[in-house]
């Protein structure tokens, strides 16, 4: 079992990067919102698809598919942005679909088999959500994104979304 979750449950936003599912933790989460092109970056990492303009916020925009599955993110109708807190600060996450936010009990939280697992995987990956006949990957925003990738995004945009690089 993961340890850090109550007796009562943990709650999770559940998302789709293809057939897979993956969850974050829901304190980490701001918002979710309908995806939208960002502003690209120039020599941004090769994850970060670009920035996007919230409210008045410049927030980095990371393709979550790259990252994780080695394929270019592919918007389609159900695509979003989830807009969640890592340790450098906001970041943008492009997804397939995010489905639900789901509670689950800490029983349902398993551990990841990290003998099965490449090493940089096995950081990112802290557990596996057991729920109903469906398994899903509970990633760790900061080892799935670390923040060297998109830290120091937002001040390389200035207000107008034109690049100071």
């Amino acid at each position: 079992m993961v340890s850090g979750v109550d007796q009562v449950g943990q709650s999770f936003v559940t998302f789709r990067l293809g057939r897979e599912e993956f969850a974050l933790p829901i304190i980490k989460v701001e918002s979710i919102i309908r995806y939208e092109l960002s502003t690209p970056v120039p020599r941004a990492p090769e994850a970060v698809a670009g920035v996007i303009n919230m409210r008045g916020r410049i927030i980095p925009v990371v393709d979550l598919s790259r990252r994780l599955r080695d394929v270019s993110f592919e918007p389609g109708p159900q695509a979003r942005i989830i807009i969640a807190e890592g340790e450098a600060g906001s970041v943008g996450l492009a997804v397939d679909a995010a489905t639900e936010v789901i509670r689950v009990s800490e029983e349902s939280i398993l551990s990841p088999p990290e003998n099965m697992l490449a090493a940089g995987a096995a950081e990112m990956i802290v557990g596996v959500l057991e729920v109903k006949d469906r398994l899903i990957i509970l990633l760790d925003l900061d080892h799935a994104v670390p923040h060297t990738e998109y830290a120091g995004m937002a001040s390389a945009v200035d207000a107008e979304g034109e690049s100071d690089v």
